[in-house]
């Protein structure tokens, strides 16, 4: 039996207006997507939408009643001008979106696998993490260019610490190439409960613990990641340079090329960086100099 899809491209304080319509016309499926230009949201908080512009889409079964459903969305958002409708084939719609997510290669040497596929024998390290709701599963430039960074550190016995750790696919992917211990931080709720179920099914749990700010305060790292957003990297810049051990290295990204000097200028007295760059996004790796005046 074929299905009807209404979209309607909507933004704002409108958005949850439009989800609410369509739920009470008993939609199926109701589903948010980035309608705007800035993508790393799509990732970011795949459960909780945070663009500014979207496309909200229903799913109907297929009654012949096109025409009424039409009418009653009109009625319940008045300031909706134009609802895209399609005719869309029977599936099984739980599974049918797991087709969407593949093996995501970071290296040759390294890849990203849903927990549905199996990794390629000849794949040296592999991350299992099915997308969820914490950033990060691979798919986007900021994490793809952390993971690169770290893959080619030599980690073997190390200490890290990520920050903002999200799924915590950074922490559980420095484990998988030879690090000692990962310590994760988030103020998500969500990313402590999706990490610690990512380190468990990557076999890494018992080297990792997600703490709290507090509970870092007086750490320090062989190696601090944090993959988050530029205004923050700036506004954290004292706490995460006092978390690099002397000897230590940092990994920063969510950055856009045109913040890159900024980012610097805030770590630049403690660290030499070398820049990864991929799609306009850039994560710098920085190695602390000697010669510069440590705090």
């Amino acid at each position: 039996m074929p299905w009807i899809q209404l979209s309607v491209e909507v933004s704002g304080g409108k958005i949850d207006t439009v989800v609410a319509a369509l739920e009470e016309m008993g939609s199926q499926a109701t589903t948010q997507q980035n309608a705007g230009e800035d993508s790393y949201f799509d990732l970011a908080h795949p459960a909780e939408p945070g663009w500014d512009r979207q496309t909200v889409s229903g799913l109907f079964e297929d009654q012949d009643n096109s025409e009424i459903l039409l009418a009653e969305l009109m009625g319940k958002v008045d300031f909706v001008k134009d609802v895209e409708l399609m005719l869309l084939p029977d599936q099984d719609w739980e599974t049918a979106w797991l087709d969407q997510y593949e093996a995501i290669e970071i290296t040759p040497d390294l890849w990203v696998y849903p927990g549905w596929v199996t990794p390629a024998e000849h794949i040296k390290t592999t991350v299992k993490i099915d997308p969820g709701m914490a950033f990060g599963t691979g798919t986007h430039e900021t994490t793809r260019l952390c993971m690169q960074a770290l893959a080619g550190l030599n980690l073997n016995h190390c200490s890290v610490l990520d920050y903002g750790c999200g799924s915590g696919i950074l922490a559980i992917t420095a484990l998988k190439l030879g690090a000692s211990r990962a310590v994760g931080v988030d103020i998500d709720p969500k990313a402590e409960i999706v990490s610690r179920e990512n380190a468990l099914n990557n076999g890494v749990a018992s080297c990792f613990a997600i703490q709290s700010v507090a509970d870092v305060d007086a750490q320090t790292f062989d190696i601090v990641i944090a993959n988050i957003l530029a205004f923050a990297l700036v506004d954290l810049a004292s706490a995460l340079i006092a978390h690099a051990k002397k000897d230590g290295k940092i990994v920063l990204s969510g950055i856009l090329a045109h913040q890159v000097d900024e980012i610097v200028a805030a770590y630049d007295r403690h660290f030499v960086f070398e820049r990864l760059e991929e799609s306009g996004w850039v994560a710098l790796l920085g190695r602390r100099d000697p010669d510069k005046n440590h705090k």
